[in-house]
């Protein structure tokens, strides 16, 4: 992971000098399970702040980079050998905290060399998701989170003067567990939803 830090600045320092802003956000997730398996994932709240650029004007490259955090919850019956279900379902959390560099191009419906009092964009891209650590409030279990998962995602915005809010939803192309710890390995997409501060370098 050092590795991809040390591109990851050799790339983003020379792209500061042509960004037309600098986009400081923070806000709101929410996981959606797509294989839950007889575990019962479940998706639950989390949170996200970060900054990335934009490159370009009426067509524009955003390279960014978050610390995510991902909360899900998953259910756990025991079973007998004839498989009936032996006491009560137990509940646990997992919860896990990553560094999200997603690399979006998209278009903005209005021209921005117009200075237009707000505007419109849409985006879509690909992200990884290079993991920092994990707990799983579960001591029975040692589970091993996958170094990086990958992602295809898709949004939209909008830019009011100096602010911007927007939304987006990633489709996993990961599952999040190495091993064989579970009966099913989930892969997680999310929703996420940022506001913040449009930092302008050019016109």
């Amino acid at each position: 992971m050092k590795n991809l830090l040390a591109l990851a600045s050799l790339l983003v320092i020379p792209a500061l000098t042509s960004a037309q802003e600098v986009h400081l956000y923070g806000g709101y997730n929410g996981s959606n399970v797509s294989k839950a398996g007889d575990e019962g994932w479940v998706g639950k709240a989390g949170y996200q702040f970060g900054a990335d650029l934009m490159l370009g004007n009426r067509v524009f490259v955003k390279p960014g980079v978050e610390f995510l955090v991902r909360n899900l919850n998953y259910t756990y019956a025991g079973t007998a050998p004839d498989g009936t279900v032996v006491g009560t379902d137990q509940e646990f959390e997992y919860t896990s905290r990553a560094l999200r560099v997603p690399i979006m191009l998209g278009i903005h419906l209005i021209d921005p060399a117009g200075d237009p009092a707000a505007n419109v964009y849409v985006m879509a891209g690909p992200s990884a998701l290079m993991n920092l650590n994990a707990d799983l409030h579960n001591n029975a279990l040692n589970v091993e989170t996958t170094g990086t998962q990958w992602q295809i995602g898709f949004g939209a915005g909008v830019e009011l003067g100096f602010l911007f809010v927007e939304g987006g939803y990633d489709v996993a192309m990961s599952n999040v567990f190495k091993g064989n710890d579970f009966q099913t390995n989930p892969k997680v997409n999310f929703l996420h939803i940022n506001a913040g501060l449009r930092l302008r370098l050019a016109k």
